[in-house]
């Protein structure tokens, strides 16, 4: 870009006015008054390109937002991190948990447990979660249990989840239909954290982030919890290292997390 610099004919003029004391003549007034034409026109150049430059700079490529990325520094050094998954057979009130899963930092599991809906999966809620309804037969507990068990993991954890809202509202859902107390849950929601670092206007999938950053989920029905939560580490380790952003890509967004079309999740 080329920088502009005030035109020398501009200042020679400025300087000739300032020199002059009262007029005196007819011919003086004209000459001047021509000399004070000819600068309002270089000021008018100069305005149109300042505004030039204005409008080139409106149009630069946005910034992460540095606190977010302070934020995600300190989020990936807590010793108590964790990351939450939640898979259930749907997105209303009605919807059963069918999988509590919490991961470290490193990616290892410290829980994965399978949850015993009370009727069978639908084909499509198969799709989303890949799990079926024979693994769930082997594996699942009462949600009283599973409940126990992800108590005690997330007992004094930091836990971040791709849409906490929807996590904490399904886990408070469970509680209150079996009467028994709600787990507490202090953390942050990874989604709004991605939004904001991207600046967008809406909710980004995981998998859209993910597929951004070179870490693509495996397609459905083969993408489960297990890979979800390796794609939320690998989302925080990108926010933090200023490694989310790719120039050029299109990231598709979502106005509302929650309403997807069916039973679709927001992954």
């Amino acid at each position: 870009m080329t920088i502009v610099f005030i035109p020398q004919p501009l200042i020679k003029l400025l300087d000739q006015e300032r020199a002059l004391g009262p007029v005196r003549r007819m011919e003086d007034l004209q000459a001047r008054l021509q000399r004070r034409a000819m600068i309002a026109q270089h000021l008018q150049q100069l305005e149109e390109e300042l505004q030039r430059v204005r409008k080139q700079s409106r149009t630069l490529p946005a910034l992460p937002p540095l606190k977010i990325i302070q934020w995600a520094h300190a989020v990936r050094s807590m010793t108590n991190l964790v990351f939450l998954e939640v898979d259930t057979t749907g997105l209303y009130e009605d919807a059963e948990i069918i999988r509590l899963m919490v991961m470290n930092i490193h990616g290892a599991s410290l829980l994965d447990c399978l949850v015993t809906p009370s009727r069978p999966l639908s084909r499509s809620i198969e799709n989303i979660t890949g799990l079926t309804n024979a693994e769930i037969e082997a594996a699942g507990v009462p949600i009283v249990d599973a409940f126990a068990q992800l108590r005690h993991v997330l007992h004094g954890a930091y836990v971040l989840s791709y849409n906490l809202d929807f996590d904490e509202g399904k886990l408070r859902e469970a509680a209150q239909r079996h009467q028994f107390d709600a787990i507490t849950i202090i953390g942050d929601d990874l989604m709004t954290r991605a939004m904001n670092y991207l600046q967008l206007s809406s909710y980004p999938k995981l998998e859209h982030l993910c597929q951004q950053i070179g870490q693509p989920l495996p397609l459905l029905p083969h993408q489960t919890a297990l890979d979800r939560a390796h794609g939320q580490i690998a989302i925080l380790n990108a926010m933090a290292d200023v490694a989310l952003t790719v120039p050029g890509t299109t990231i598709p967004q979502n106005t509302d997390p929650d309403e997807e079309e069916g039973d679709e999740h927001p992954f």
